[in-house]
């Protein structure tokens, strides 16, 4: 019996204006295209093939076209394919032309209904460039993102042109979520009186970095700790890890003073609800018997005791390897030369929703990133059921 009557056209959902309510995750995206060409592939088609494409471990518009290929009988099982299978170009071109700040708000809608509930948790604000997206004469493109920390679960994602601008991006991401008894960590480019006030209206703590781009306070809190001499033996005031792995020794030690004891009043009252100075110091010892050592500081706005302070500056460092490692070795993040448009914008969206849902899969919870999307690439069932289709 051929595939026809096995998915009779009526059953298969209507994709010409989009996709259709059964596929949430892009739902509210409107097709960017104008005019009859619209009408050879429709929209939400080629979207369904890009994240089925994605999920099963394909990365570039080329790949699509790969996938679509191998899985043709699959895919005219689900969709109408009016124009046949959609070209590289045709991927590339509406990607480029798809409105970012659209498929951001896709980005959101989906995982807050996933991670509705923010309370208690920790989210980190950290900034990352796509580094195949510069062109001749222009900047790498930046994707400020907020993730929770402990899973790298992607919440919201905004672009801008250069590192310089992620302060103008992470009030709008902060402004989008809601961030009410969470605890919001940031790099030292985000530690600014408006973002910390911002936060605390909003009903959230912050955990901010702190280097020589706030020269005052960060000279009085690094007085402040010179002049407590805290024994590293008060557990009320310090905390001491050491991790043994990888031919080295980690020592990392977090101490904590109450604000208001060190700084001075004109300094103290610019920073909305700040309780707490962290300071942060790690010493690697290597397998040659070199050491590294590093000190940082931090602005808190809870009364977090040593322990847990140090459990968000690691936390908040994590990103790089629970969400930005993997987004560049498993997606191939860095080497996608997408410069029309916004397709490097776009496609980094597509990845980070991918990403999310092979985050929250439960079938092959032991298995890595890579082997999930294997297993989706060779079982439909299993790619079915992570794209919430039956």
């Amino acid at each position: 019996m051929s595939s026809h009557h096995e998915h009779p056209e009526s059953t298969r959902p209507d994709f010409s204006k989009g996709f259709p309510s059964e596929i949430k995750v892009f739902e509210s995206l409107p097709d960017p295209r104008n005019g009859a060409p619209a009408t050879r592939h429709y929209f939400g088609e080629v979207l369904f093939i890009a994240l089925a494409a994605m999920l099963c471990g394909m990365d570039s518009c080329e790949d699509f076209v790969r996938f679509s290929k191998v899985k043709k009988d699959w895919l005219k099982s689900r969709l109408q394919l009016p124009g046949g299978l959609p070209s590289a170009n045709t991927y590339l071109r509406i990607f480029a032309a798809i409105d970012p700040n659209e498929f951001y708000q896709c980005l959101r809608n989906f995982s807050q209904t996933l991670a509705p509930k923010l309370a208690d948790q920790h989210v980190a604000i950290d900034g990352k460039a796509l580094r195949g997206s510069r062109k001749s004469g222009a900047s790498t493109v930046q994707m400020v993102s907020a993730c929770l920390a402990e899973s790298g679960f992607t919440l919201a994602q905004e672009s801008v042109d250069s590192k310089s601008n992620e302060i103008t991006a992470i009030p709008e991401i902060i402004a989008q979520l809601d961030l009410s008894a969470a605890i919001v960590s940031i790099d030292a480019i985000g530690t600014q009186r408006e973002i910390a006030k911002q936060l605390k209206d909003f009903g959230a703590d912050y955990f901010l970095a702190l280097k020589g781009n706030q020269e005052t306070i960060h000279h009085q809190t690094i007085a402040a700790f010179e002049k407590a001499n805290i024994s590293l033996e008060n557990p009320a005031q310090s905390h001491t890890t050491v991790n043994k792995g990888h031919g080295r020794i980690e020592r990392r030690t977090a101490t904590v003073l109450a604000s208001k004891d060190y700084l001075s009043q004109e300094v103290a009252k610019l920073w909305k609800g700040l309780r707490t100075l962290v300071r942060i110091e790690s010493e690697t010892l290597l397998s040659e018997g070199k050491s590294r050592r590093e000190t940082r500081y931090y602005l808190n706005s809870k009364e977090s005791d040593a322990k847990e302070a140090l459990r968000y500056s690691r936390s908040h460092w994590g990103i790089e390897n629970r969400c930005h490692w993997v987004l560049d070795v498993v997606f191939k993040e860095d080497a996608c030369r997408a410069r029309t448009g916004h397709a490097a914008a776009n496609l980094s969206t597509l990845r980070r929703i991918t990403l999310n849902i092979l985050k929250l899969d439960k079938k092959h919870l032991k298995e890595a990133l890579r082997g999930r999307r294997l297993y989706a690439l060779m079982d439909n069932s299993y790619l079915e059921s992570l794209m919430g289709i039956s």
